[in-house]
């Protein structure tokens, strides 16, 4: 009834407007415009698809783009993480990833911080990736100034009780548990590969906390790692979808001085010296038999794959050969024998075409490529059961030597370049992938490239650079 009743004052006011203007309507082509009768429309906004990044005299670096859209993504990334942790316990970033979000100067706890951002209808979140920390929070751009103040707590004034630490330790060990009990292996394996790739130094050390650790690591531990780390020459703040200026002043409002307030406790006196070495390659071998529970679920039996890893030294992203390293990816592919989502992802990569396709008793094979700052790593993960696994080997090793020695046809090629141009514009659609670009590619170099460089870059690929070195990783695993 409302509707209708709008409709009608509406259909009055134009008629009269009309009338008003003297205009004779039958005289007026289906092809004009009528002008008189409509408010004024509102201006179109025009995507600015620039990153706009401030350099702050304190050498913190604020970075955003806006986009189209009330919702906004802003975040704090901090160089920091495992691979940092030579001086330190293995285990204390694992710690951090736990502990954000809860006591600070401002909020009393964790409840205390969800409500804040219940009020402003936004969500927030904690991740450790191996050489970097995140803290991001999203929600609609109007309550930017808040979200920033939000982030300026957890990563300035944390408390870090005793309590909340006990608390950690618990959902560490529950994690770690999940992981030994869970099907899916992704994780273990990628943990595995990386500390056999560069045995006991930076990326080889553990991104889950030891076992051994979790009643070790206390607060005098956690308190040096992050008046260590958190220096505003190490951190990046990022937003899109959100206009620069005003990202600049709240973050001048709320992170300066950037210094956390753990840092003037009596426990961050003695630091030890931050890691400033670079990633230093290895290789070797390693076998693990880890699981030893039945990991049958009610009366379907669980499978008893093995599963085997290969790995080679590849390119950083900051390597003009990174792109070459990308398109590889895409074209080796690869997937499971089953796939939830419905066939055909996929299917026409080499690893689905010559592995799985070809092989019954293949049930995976994925390639998967790890870009850090200073260098990456290039793999090929398969499973089958335990009696075939000679011949996965041997499969899995038998296709990278086709794809170094053999020539790649324009169809292929032009396939996985179009695949990986698709899966880049795509993610970027998110603002919290575009957030975590923005944020790593100024964090590492002070500059952001835009999808277009990308897209171009990809473009003018005519043949993928062999990037596989003669030093490999090389693991299996067993189930169980």
């Amino acid at each position: 009834m409302r509707s209708a009743s709008c409709l009608r004052r509406y259909a009055r006011h134009f008629s009269s407007s009309i009338q008003r203007s003297q205009l004779d309507i039958t005289k007026v082509s289906l092809k004009d415009v009528i002008d008189q009768g409509f408010s004024n429309h509102s201006k179109p906004f025009t995507e600015d698809k620039e990153t706009k990044i401030t350099r702050l005299s304190n050498g913190l670096r604020v970075a955003s783009q806006n986009k189209l859209g009330s919702q906004c993504a802003i975040g704090v990334i901090i160089k920091a993480g495992p691979k940092y942790e030579g001086n330190f316990a293995s285990g204390t970033s694992h710690y951090l990833e736990k502990l954000g979000f809860h006591s600070s100067d401002l909020y009393a706890d964790r409840n205390s911080f969800q409500e804040a951002m219940e009020n402003c209808n936004s969500i927030f979140d904690c991740q450790v990736a191996r050489d970097f920390i995140v803290y991001a929070v999203s929600g609609f751009n109007t309550n930017m100034d808040k979200l920033t103040h939000i982030l300026s707590e957890t990563v300035l004034r944390a408390k870090f009780t005793e309590e909340e630490i006990e608390m950690a330790a618990k959902s560490i060990s529950f994690e770690l548990e999940a992981l030994e009990r869970s099907p899916p292996v992704e994780p273990i394996m990628n943990e595995l590969l990386h500390v056999t790739a560069y045995k006991n130094n930076t990326l080889g050390l553990p991104k889950y906390c030891p076992k051994q650790n979790l009643d070790k690591i206390n607060r005098e531990d956690i308190i040096k790692f992050v008046a260590t780390q958190f220096k505003p020459e190490k951190m990046v703040i990022a937003g899109v979808g959100i206009e620069h200026d005003a990202l600049v002043k709240s973050v001048e409002k709320y992170f300066i001085p950037t210094v956390p307030n753990v840092s003037y406790e009596k426990a961050a006196n003695d630091l030890p010296s931050p890691v400033t070495t670079v990633s230093e390659y290895t290789g070797g071998y390693y076998k693990a038999s880890i699981l030893e529970r039945d990991l049958s679920q009610y009366h379907a039996p669980m499978p008893e794959y093995a599963h085997v890893g290969i790995g080679f030294e590849s390119c950083s992203y900051t390597d003009p050969k990174f792109v070459s390293a990308c398109v590889l990816h895409s074209l080796l592919g690869g997937g499971g024998s089953f796939s939830a989502g419905g066939p055909g992802k996929g299917m026409y990569t080499r690893l689905y075409l010559n592995i799985l396709n070809q092989h019954h008793w293949v049930n995976s094979a994925q390639a998967e490529n790890h870009a850090y700052a200073d260098t990456g790593l290039f793999t090929i993960i398969g499973s089958s059961f335990p009696t075939y696994l000679d011949r996965l080997v041997y499969t899995l090793i038998n296709e990278l030597h086709h794809t170094i020695s053999s020539s790649i046809s324009h169809e292929e090629l032009s396939r996985a370049k179009h695949q990986l141009k698709s899966m880049l514009l795509m993610n970027l659609e998110t603002r919290a992938v575009s957030f975590e670009d923005i944020a790593r590619q100024v964090l590492t170099s002070d500059v952001k490239r835009e999808p277009d460089y990308w897209v171009d870059q990809i473009g003018k690929l005519y043949s993928v650079f062999k990037i596989i070195n003669s030093n490999c990783v090389f693991f299996y695993l067993l189930y169980p």
